[in-house]
């Protein structure tokens, strides 16, 4: 095996700065053969742009770009690189541990070896999808190391002689390379974690905002777990609940102790909502009998959003603390944001930044003119409660389903692939 040139790995980034530290750490700790690390940027933004200028010493380079390319900005990359084989990737995977018989890259460019009619070679996920799976276990295993099968941009090794084309998708690529003579496959036993499954929780906003981007230019699936996913809060929740939360942890009361409507689990998951016992209870606006449920359901401590007129207390309990609410400036901007217009723009932000909406709610919850006061009731026994365990937040049936484009998404496909075979044309007979 011939390891005296450097192996060219190039990851597209955008976003998900998290997944991206973790697959540079990987690679660094588990990879043995020689690589130099290329990164291009699809407009990342500014939190994943400055980890980028902060680590550049471990990288061979950095591809800046000025706007989101998708996955034909590895064009990019490919053609700053200049190994024989290379290796293009999303930067969202974390290699396995190397085994008795090598790292990953040594065991991907030994199979590329011995299987020199393979164009492209791809590594595993070991975390995959009931469709995705019942694709694998109908491929065709050769030599009980290869599934011939195409694949996601998951650490594919790639002949530089294979590639014919410009980088414009996995699809188009696998598609090239075939029409150039070459077969795709995957490695049947080299994996990786796909840290991408955990999206629907940790980043929804980037998959919402993915899965908006299908249209004329790019495509992208439907995500499925986007409908199972809660529904975001609006900004103007956020903008209700943060002061209660706020006061919740004045008290040093820890939210997974608290109770309250379903509208302030919606913003904080771990306050339960129903009707269970619990050391405090947090109530927006409510009615009288709301109130009264409230007293009778807490322990120690009752939070109130209410107007400029105090609510009423119960028997044994004790207005200790009035606190302002939303700034009216604040609240107002909240519920134009909370219209359909910029509900569309924000996506799942308010899920996905939700701590940094809060803090600026919280901040903002200040001045003598508010409207709404945050009142902290205090029993004047306090009386310890038991609480079943919190419940899952459930999806929104509700929630507006993103817009998808077949049309624009056929026409994309249609359009790459008259590209590609027109390169592929061109470069007959040289």
């Amino acid at each position: 095996m011939n390891v005296a040139e450097p192996l060219d790995i190039i990851l597209l980034s955008y976003n998900r700065v998290d997944y991206l530290a973790q697959m540079v750490t990987g690679l660094e700790n588990r990879t043995q053969l020689p690589y130099r690390l290329t990164i291009v940027d699809n407009a990342s933004g500014a939190a994943t742009r400055q980890w980028l200028r902060d680590n550049a010493s471990r990288f061979h380079q950095v591809i800046w770009n000025n706007r989101n390319e998708h996955l034909a900005a590895l064009a990019r990359g490919i053609a700053a690189t200049e190994s024989q084989l290379f290796v293009v990737s999303d930067a969202d995977l974390l290699v396995s541990e190397p085994t008795p018989e090598g790292c990953w890259l040594t065991r991907l460019v030994a199979l590329a070896e011995r299987h020199p009619d393979f164009g492209l070679l791809g590594a595993r996920l070991d975390s995959v999808s009931e469709a995705r799976n019942a694709r694998l276990q109908a491929a065709p295993l050769v030599d009980g190391e290869l599934l011939e099968s195409s694949t996601g941009v998951w650490l594919n090794l790639i002949r530089r002689g294979a590639l014919r084309v410009p980088y414009m998708g996995d699809g188009i690529t696998c598609h090239a390379l075939r029409r150039a003579g070459y077969r795709v496959g995957i490695a049947a036993n080299v994996y990786a974690t796909h840290l991408g499954d955990a999206d629907p929780q940790l980043h929804p906003d980037y998959l919402a905002r993915k899965q908006a981007a299908s249209g004329w230019r790019t495509t992208y699936p439907e995500y499925s777990e986007l409908a199972q996913a809660p529904a975001p809060p609006t900004l103007e929740l956020l903008a209700l609940v943060a002061p209660l939360l706020s006061a919740l942890e004045s008290a040093g009361i820890d939210p997974s102790a608290a109770a309250g409507d379903p509208r302030i689990a919606a913003v904080d998951p771990r306050v339960a909502a129903g009707v269970c016992p619990a050391r405090a209870v947090l109530a927006i606006e409510p009615d009288a009998e709301a109130l009264e449920r409230a007293f009778s359901l807490a322990g120690e401590l009752v939070l109130v959003l209410g107007t400029v007129t105090p609510p009423s207390g119960a028997a044994g309990w004790q207005l200790i603390r009035e606190e302002p609410g939303p700034h009216p400036v604040l609240l107002r901007l909240a519920r134009i944001a909370s219209g359909p217009r910029w509900r569309r723009r924000l996506l799942y932000s308010t899920s996905e930044h939700r701590e940094r909406w809060l803090a600026i709610f919280r901040a903002g919850a200040f001045g003598d003119e508010t409207p709404l006061r945050v009142y902290a009731f205090r029993a004047e026994h306090p009386r310890a409660v038991e609480r079943a365990a919190d419940p899952t937040p459930a999806s929104n049936p509700s929630l507006p389903r993103l817009r998808r484009r077949r049309v624009g998404a056929l026409t994309t496909k249609l359009r790459r692939l008259v590209r590609a075979e027109w390169a592929l044309f061109r470069t007959r007979g040289r």
